[in-house]
């Protein structure tokens, strides 16, 4: 996808600019990844479905596409145990706008009440000519995390008897 997605679906004016906007979001929409293309002044301006369907599960208390949502505002207006991820998040999300970076990536608890959850972020810019658009996508990877923790409890658990047959010895 080397042109930049029109703001909206209806900015188009010819048939071939709509397909292309229909293809484009066809493809965003068959990624698992959540997925967020922002503005050089971090306005959401397109979501896919995994998005969608994420802020609805979890009632997002605004749009569940969260469209002309200023993502760094959100950033930058978060408290609590997030703040300071929020405050590196929005930094990353700056820092590849202005063009001083490549990507911006982290891994982040998301936990809900009922269930523990991890994502990957990966902040980058969009290919092509036009104007700057930032894509933006949170992979779910709670089963590699939840596969580590069970990893490092094992390797915890066999030094620990590693220890004690030494010590027997």
């Amino acid at each position: 996808m080397t042109a930049a997605l029109p703001d909206t679906p209806n900015q188009g004016t010819d048939t071939a600019t709509t397909g292309r906007y229909d293809f484009a979001q066809t493809v965003l929409d068959s990624l698992t990844a959540h997925v967020a293309i922002l503005d050089e002044q971090g306005f959401i301006i397109e979501t896919n479905r995994a998005w969608k369907r994420f802020a609805e599960a979890n009632q997002i208390r605004m749009r569940p596409d969260t469209l002309r949502v200023n993502y760094l505002e959100i950033c930058d207006g978060a408290d609590g145990y997030s703040a300071d991820e929020s405050a590196s998040v929005a930094d990353g999300i700056r820092r590849v706008i202005a063009g001083q970076a490549e990507e911006f990536v982290l891994d982040y608890p998301c936990h809900s009440p009922t269930k523990k959850r991890w994502f990957y972020m990966r902040v980058t810019r969009a290919a092509g000519s036009g104007p700057t658009r930032i894509v933006v996508s949170h992979e779910n990877i709670t089963a590699l995390k939840l596969a580590e923790e069970r990893l490092l409890a094992s390797e915890q658990a066999l030094s620990h008897e590693k220890r004690r047959i030494e010590e027997a010895n």
